[in-house]
């Protein structure tokens, strides 16, 4: 993934945030989780007063465990003092060197490489670091944590944050082996944090389930952290830090949906220097589609896009000479046979004759009839005026609770074939 976000040297003094080029993202709703997280071919580049700043790795990053989400590291940070103590018994040589020793992987890291200054994960193991120990008021020798021992953190959204690295520190003479009689002591190494987000969003997040109609859905994904440089200088030790927020540009994601059809297929995009990625979903059948965008390393987010039924049309057909007139409603999608269909007579005011020749609900009932010769107290059949004035009402309902409603009259279409309905 790369991702260019610039901060000059004048937005440092004034603590602003400069957000990349780029503005086309609207943070949207939807579910977001972390599931089975892996970082692969990651690039990030955070370009501060012209120099860049990234983040590029080929492995699998440590598994995160331990302190919640956005919670801060135990410990010594890199630049901070360490205290290492000696007894007043042990002969101390003139020169004295602190060795830092880091039993577990090296991890994310500032490293310099052509005009750029990258961050990037190393998996290598039992690396050493020095640093210049000197006598304190206490007794004890002091050091400065070197640079670069730090894993600078990485969280996948929602990830928990890691326990701080323990490091080994040795007092050592000039023949670099260790001061006899001294102990070697261990800390826990305070390493910035950065967390990556990932959020989705659907226009429209309702349509019909025509096969045709599209709604467009869109991830975006970003990262927020401490900046390391400004103007190709390291940022000291101590200074408040700046803290960034950039979206992750030309990282690939892959989206999948429970319903209907995605665009392109394979659905697999690559976020633009906004990070954002889109697919076009489509369905010929009514219900919810779970679209679900997946980038490894990063996380996934999932949004809901409805495709609602609709009812169209109806057919009106008199059976001669005192037999029902029957209906056939048109609806979308075509195929109503995933639909719950309701059927209701309502009476015109004044007289109560006929009655629905089918059952009143049913899955794809889409025909039924309105009974209307001769019953009751209507040896003749119902009156033709107040057949006319009576109505019959239509819902459809997908199996996720979309629905629409229609109310015709009982009578007025007959013979017309297929009549839409607004």
């Amino acid at each position: 993934m790369v991702v260019f976000l610039s901060l000059r040297e004048q937005d440092v003094d004034k603590n602003l945030l400069i957000h990349s080029f780029m503005h086309m993202y609207i943070r949207p709703r939807g579910a977001i989780s972390t599931k089975g997280i892996v970082w692969s071919a990651v690039v990030l580049f955070l370009i501060v007063g012209g120099i860049v700043v990234g983040l590029n790795s080929t492995k699998s990053s440590p598994t995160q465990t331990n302190a919640q989400s956005g919670a801060t590291q135990a410990g010594t940070p890199e630049g901070g003092q360490v205290s290492i103590p000696v007894q007043n018994t042990v002969s101390v040589p003139t020169t004295v060197t602190a060795t830092f020793y880091d039993p577990g992987p090296h991890g994310w890291h500032a490293v310099q490489q052509g005009g750029g200054t990258f961050i990037q994960y190393d998996g290598t193991t039992g690396l050493r670091y020095t640093s210049p120990a000197a006598k304190d008021a206490s007794g004890n020798y002091t050091a400065t944590v070197p640079d670069d021992i730090c894993g600078d953190v990485i969280l996948p959204q929602g990830a928990a944050t890691p326990a701080p690295k323990v490091i080994e520190v040795t007092l050592t003479g000039p023949d670099g082996k260790p001061i006899p009689g001294v102990a070697t002591m261990k800390m826990d190494l305070q390493c910035d944090i950065y967390h990556l987000a990932a959020t989705i969003k659907a226009n429209p997040d309702k349509l019909l389930a025509d096969g045709i109609s599209a709604s467009i859905v869109t991830a975006n994904f970003s990262v927020t952290g401490p900046a390391k440089f400004i103007n190709g200088t390291r940022i000291a030790h101590g200074s408040k830090p700046i803290i960034l927020t950039t979206p992750l540009g030309l990282m690939e994601v892959h989206f999948n949906t429970s319903l209907g059809v995605l665009a392109p297929s394979p659905s697999n995009v690559k976020t633009d220097l906004s990070g954002n990625a889109s697919v076009t979903v489509t369905s010929a059948d009514a219900g919810i589609a779970k679209v679900m965008a997946q980038a490894s390393g990063v996380g996934d987010a999932q949004v809901n896009v409805h495709f609602m039924p609709k009812i169209t049309g109806v057919k009106q057909d008199f059976v001669p000479p005192t037999s029902p007139t029957n209906y056939q409603i048109s609806t979308i999608p075509a195929n109503p046979k995933d639909l719950t269909i309701d059927w209701k007579f309502i009476p015109a005011p004044g007289l109560d004759c006929g009655h629905m020749t089918g059952p009143a609900s049913g899955l794809g009932l889409s025909k039924n009839g309105f009974y209307h010769g001769p019953e009751k107290n209507y040896p003749d059949g119902c009156p033709e005026k107040w057949e006319h004035a009576s109505q019959i009402q239509v819902t459809v309902t997908d199996k996720d609770g979309g629905s629409d409603t229609k109310t015709f009259s009982a009578r007025d279409f007959e013979g017309q074939g297929v009549v839409k309905l607004p």
